[in-house]
């Protein structure tokens, strides 16, 4: 997952609403959101499945949790790690509540996955974790808007942040009927910013110029990786009020609804 946008307690009628982009390789493929066991409070966890690895980029439980995860960027070639990324966010699920996750973040051992950005909390609560090679630090957000992608909420390399924030800020007291389909559009958006508005790669950088800029698009389409899913969800105290996922670029591909027991009316 490489974009993650949260609006925390702002709108009237759910107290928190996740939109989201999963951007991978075409060739790593994927199952949709379904049923994938119990968290320890008994109610279902509901995600999609990396079938190479067998972990999860987001998901819910029927309780009103919800966890997603996302690389964090490095110019360099990842090492080989012996632990999945995206088992992280399915133990986060599996351990039901935000102070559980808290509890279970605590016991990771620094290392043994690649650095990560894990967002998880209910209705009440949300909070970051920064996972880097020596440790884990967790900060709690103030009611707003966050933006997430592939570095810390805020951080300059990710210029697409701060221009999701500017745009979503005017629609976040909307009627749902309104905001949903609007956060639906918005996370198909396709423009490439231009070259000014995105920093240079470092020498010897991984990635070129070039592609760091298609990188900085919300919705991203290259040859060979790109945006491959889209969430959106809206919590209340209650649990889930809606689960909605596009299979594919959300501009090409429409939102369908996913079931979640025990769905907060």
């Amino acid at each position: 997952m490489c974009t993650i946008l949260v609006l925390h307690r702002l709108h009237p009628e759910w107290p928190v609403v996740v939109a989201a982009n999963r951007d991978e390789f075409f060739a790593r493929t994927a199952r949709p959101p379904a049923e994938r066991g119990r968290a320890a409070d008994g109610t279902a966890i509901v995600a999609g499945t990396d079938v190479k690895q067998g972990g999860t980029w987001l998901g819910v439980t029927g309780g009103g949790t919800f966890a997603a995860i996302t690389n964090q960027r490095d110019w360099d070639p990842p090492a080989p790690r012996p632990e999945s990324r995206g088992q992280i966010v399915h133990d986060a699920l599996a351990a039901g509540s935000p102070a559980a996750i808290d509890a279970h973040l605590e016991g990771l051992v620094p290392g043994k996955t690649l650095p990560f950005n894990l967002l998880y909390g209910d209705a009440e609560r949300l909070t970051v974790a920064y996972g880097r090679d020596d440790g884990i630090e967790r900060v709690e957000l103030a009611p707003g808007i966050h933006v997430l992608a592939n570095d810390r909420i805020g951080a300059p390399t990710m210029p697409k942040t701060a221009w999701l924030a500017e745009r979503v800020a005017p629609l976040v007291e909307l009627p749902w009927a309104e905001l949903r389909p609007a956060l639906e559009s918005i996370l198909g958006d396709d423009t490439v910013p231009p070259a000014e508005a995105v920093a240079a790669p470092p020498p010897g950088a991984r990635f070129g110029a070039d592609l760091v800029r298609r990188l900085q698009a919300l919705c991203i389409r290259t040859p060979e990786y790109g945006t491959v899913s889209a969430s959106l969800l809206a919590l209340s105290p209650n649990g889930v009020g809606e689960y909605r996922y596009a299979d594919g670029p959300p501009a090409d591909v429409p939102f369908v609804d996913v079931p979640v027991p025990g769905v907060a009316g």
